[in-house]
């Protein structure tokens, strides 16, 4: 009967020696960490992604809400005073014309401007009174990283500090003047800083960069134009 051995060099081998054992450990750390960082990779990325979207769709929401406002300027309820009739002596001046800035300009930081509650078409239960009260003077300016709006006399935040940042806001008023001289039955008289009048088309250019409060690198630009609907007349002839 022969017997054999199984410490001999060639018995069978049963189970992972230690080495073979370590580098298949060594790689399964290798693929894990792989498709740990690329899992990682793929929510970082989602979320600048979340944050560009929103940083995006705040700063068009509060352009779209300034634009809409400022498309206002200068509403005057009896704007048909402001039309000269034969036998007056002048035509009145609109009190809600004014704007800061007032005349074109490089970029500024804050825009005030004013337009007419009187004689609301909703309610008419406002009579216009031709004076520019707190509800009617309105304005926008960046504080603090935030975007705020003039609103009864007070200045209230546009945007949210805890999701965005204001990082630059400019507006550009830009007039083109009209010469209304020749409407002047009238010659101007010399050296009248108000004969001849002038019509003003007026368009506000409005740039707005803005960033996520805990992500930076997520930065977004937008700009904006508007031309103010109700013209300006500066300036009157002689009676």
């Amino acid at each position: 009967m022969r017997v054999t051995s199984s410490s001999g060099p060639h018995s069978r081998q049963r189970g992972l020696s230690l080495v073979e054992l370590m580098v298949g450990i060594t790689v399964g750390m290798i693929v894990v960490a792989g498709a740990s960082l690329m899992m990682t990779n793929q929510i970082t990325e989602h979320r600048r992604l979340v944050l560009e979207t929103q940083v995006q769709q705040d700063l068009r929401a509060a352009a779209d809400l300034m634009l809409r406002d400022l498309r206002r300027v200068g509403f005057w309820a009896t704007h048909e005073d402001g039309v000269w009739a034969s036998g007056a002596s002048a035509a009145a001046s609109s009190p809600y014309g004014a704007t800061t800035p007032a005349q074109s300009s490089q970029d500024e930081t804050e825009v005030l401007y004013n337009y007419s509650r009187g004689n609301d078409y909703t309610s008419r239960t406002r009579l216009e009174d031709n004076r520019v009260t707190n509800d009617e003077a309105f304005g926008f300016k960046v504080s603090n990283g935030v975007l705020h709006s003039l609103l009864g006399g007070t200045w209230q935040p546009l945007t949210d500090p805890n999701t965005l940042t204001i990082k630059a806001f400019s507006v550009k008023l830009t007039v083109q003047p009209i010469d209304l001289k020749s409407y002047c039955a009238t010659p101007c008289p010399v050296g009248s800083t108000i004969c001849p009048p002038e019509l003003q088309v007026r368009r506000f250019d409005i740039v707005i960069n803005g960033a996520a409060k805990d992500y930076a690198e997520v930065e977004r630009t937008i700009s904006v134009s508007s031309r103010l609907r109700n013209d300006r007349i500066v300036g009157s002839c002689p009676p």
